[in-house]
């Protein structure tokens, strides 16, 4: 009978083993990452993967180049509100499956360097600048001020997703991060008018030099 791993060719051998090696990297990190496990969860030859991927730092490296390149498009529903809790759906979605533990794992532990680092920043800054893009219609269609700081706005709500998502003991369910993005969004809009108020409010209690 012949043996079934070796009937997977092409793209479709390159996708299996590469997913398998993201889980294999949120798994073990790839400082132990072995291309003989991702073999084996990939249930392929170990000799086809060394012949594309000779080293495991350059499996993972492929790995991460191949998550780099799905989908972020961020979402439209016609209003930022809405954008942002679609947004924060979708992060709940995602922040379990293998390519995005593996690029937070990477980010947040410090242990790749060089090249491989390189690249898990270049992945998140290419989604930070995707994700972006909702607020910046946010302000173009005026349900943000002009001067709003899309920069920050956008950090306080990833910093709070990670938290709620991620990080906290238990993890918030839909309700719970859904107020959160109603917070953040009306307090944005209530700052965005203060320092005016303040500038203002300064002049007003200046002495007068007459």
């Amino acid at each position: 009978m012949a043996d079934a791993r070796k009937q997977v060719r092409g793209e479709e051998l390159v996708a299996k083993v590469l997913q398998a090696a993201l889980h294999e990297v949120a798994r073990v990190g790839v400082e132990h990452l072995s291309i003989e496990e991702v073999a084996a969860r990939a249930d392929v030859n170990k000799t086809t993967i060394y012949r594309r991927w000779p080293t495991p730092e350059g499996l993972a490296r492929a790995a991460l180049a191949c998550a780099a390149e799905a989908d972020s498009s961020p979402p439209d529903t016609g209003s930022l509100r809405g954008d942002l809790h679609e947004f924060a759906r979708a992060f709940r979605r995602i922040a379990t499956l293998p390519d995005m533990k593996t690029v937070l794992r990477l980010r947040w532990s410090g242990t790749a360097n060089g090249p491989l680092a390189r690249l898990t920043r270049g992945i998140q800054e290419k989604k930070h600048a995707q994700w972006k893009l909702m607020l910046k219609r946010g302000v173009s269609r005026g349900e943000l001020p002009a001067g709003a700081n899309v920069d920050l706005i956008y950090d306080v709500v990833v910093g709070a997703l990670i938290y709620l998502v991620v990080l906290s003991p238990r993890r918030s369910d839909a309700t719970r991060v859904g107020r959160a993005i109603d917070t953040i969004l009306d307090g944005a809009l209530r700052a965005t008018g203060r320092p005016a108020r303040r500038r203002r409010s300064a002049r007003a209690s200046r002495p007068s030099r007459d």
